[in-house]
């Protein structure tokens, strides 16, 4: 069946006309997603970071996470977002994992083998979960900087120029570190490959010690102290952790604090981990 040339005509324009429509709209979709991501990294990250409240922290990155990525679909790059709401939200499942932890001793003490069993099974998976978290706020984090960025992690410095990017890229780094501790205290369920810490250690170099609260050699140290053979060479982990959480109080933030506590305590010195929660 042949049409009139006119209807051929016709029916082009407005499948033209259709395709324009929807690719603007596309655009609009777009640039819509790219503004909410930019508002949310302006006004959303800065209170969730001022929180004294950890829950409420990490209930955020729980709760926003899968709004943050869906963006995604929409032709944004929440890449920055999603390495803090990802981190937000391994601390919620590495909350749970420490609290099954003291479940677990406190059954071992008082002779409940099977609720001692559970509770390390719990741990276990909880252990497991905040490592995978943490493993994909460093996976998100090492692609978009290294395609951002033109470098490759822990060979060279990328070029940040705002203080948002330097964060995104020291919690990026620490993130990973928590998730090969995590996986190790998961018995390697998520399987997290060990030469993160190395790439880590190398990596915080960049980043100024005394401007970020001492967080980057404290996590160096971290690589130190956790890492069989890593400490050769180099001054004492805890010690120079310690020295990490002076820069910190001088700032007012206690994150080099939490970095010399979780190393004391994932290398099994309690006399270390006391003194961490005591100088906190």
């Amino acid at each position: 069946m042949k049409f009139p040339r006119a209807l051929r005509t016709g029916a082009m324009a407005s499948l033209i006309g259709v395709t324009v429509l929807f690719s603007g709209c596309s655009q609009v979709v777009k640039t819509g997603a790219s503004i909410a991501i930019k508002f949310s990294e302006n006004n959303i990250v800065p209170p969730i970071m001022a929180l004294d409240d950890a829950q409420m922290a990490c209930a955020s990155g729980e709760a926003i996470t899968p709004l943050i990525l869906a963006t995604e679909g929409m032709g944004a790059d929440p890449a920055k977002m999603a390495v803090l709401m990802y981190v937000s939200a391994g601390l919620c499942a590495e909350d749970r994992a420490l609290e099954h932890e003291l479940r677990y001793v406190r059954s071992s003490r008082a002779n409940l083998i099977e609720d001692a069993q559970d509770a390390r099974i719990a741990q276990k998976r909880w252990s497991a979960l905040a490592a995978r978290r943490q493993q994909e706020a460093y996976r998100r984090f090492v692609e978009h900087y290294e395609k951002n960025f033109n470098f490759k992690l822990g060979e060279s410095c990328p070029a940040m120029h705002t203080d948002f990017e330097k964060m995104v890229y020291m919690i990026g780094l620490a993130s990973g570190m928590q998730a090969v501790v995590n996986d190790i205290a998961s018995q390697g369920a998520v399987g997290v490959p060990k030469d993160i810490a190395g790439i880590v250690d190398r990596a915080m170099t960049c980043l100024d010690n005394a401007e970020w609260w001492g967080v980057p050699m404290a996590t160096r140290a971290a690589v130190w102290a956790l890492l069989p053979g890593a400490s050769e060479g180099k001054p004492d982990p805890f010690t120079t952790m310690k020295d990490a959480t002076r820069v910190g109080e001088r700032k007012g933030v206690r994150l080099a604090h939490a970095i010399y506590a979780l190393s004391a305590q994932a290398t099994g010195k309690e006399e270390l981990l006391r003194d961490a929660l005591k100088t906190y």
